[in-house]
C-alpha cells in the first residue's frame, strides 16, 4: 500500500486534496456528491480533476472486520491509470495534525 495524495473533508461526501504520488499524473482533485444514483450499488461521489474532468468514482464502505465506514476510489481517467483503474482508500493521515486529512492509500 502506497499513499498517493491527500484530502480533507470539506463537507458530507466531500473532500478537496491532491494526488502526487502517481508516476504519470500530478494534481488537484475533489471528491464531490454525485445525484440521480441509478441503483442502490451506485457510487455517492465522482472524483474530479481541477479541469473539471471526472476522472473516477468514490463509495462509502463498511469494514467487514472493524464495521467502521471508510471510502472506497476508483480512478479510471486513461492519463492516470493505462489498463485499468487504480482502487484507493481513504484512510487515517498519520503524518498529518488536521483528523479532517485523509491519505489516499493505493490498494
Amino acid at each position: 500500500m502506497s499513499n498517493i495524495g491527500y484530502v480533507k473533508q470539506t463537507g458530507e461526501h466531500r473532500y478537496e486534496g491532491e494526488l502526487s504520488g502517481l508516476l504519470t499524473w500530478r494534481g488537484k482533485i475533489r471528491l464531490q456528491p454525485l445525484t440521480g444514483a441509478v441503483s442502490a450499488n451506485a457510487p455517492e461521489m465522482e472524483v474530479v480533476a481541477e479541469n473539471g474532468a471526472q476522472i473516477g468514482t468514490a463509495r462509502v464502505r463498511v469494514s467487514k472486520k472493524s464495521g467502521n465506514p471508510y471510502v472506497n476510489v476508483a480512478i479510471k481517467h486513461p492519463q492516470i491509470a493505462r489498463g485499468g483503474p487504480i482502487f484507493a482508500n481513504l484512510g487515517p493521515a498519520n503524518d498529518q495534525d488536521d483528523e479532517d486529512v485523509f491519505a489516499v492509500i493505493a490498494n
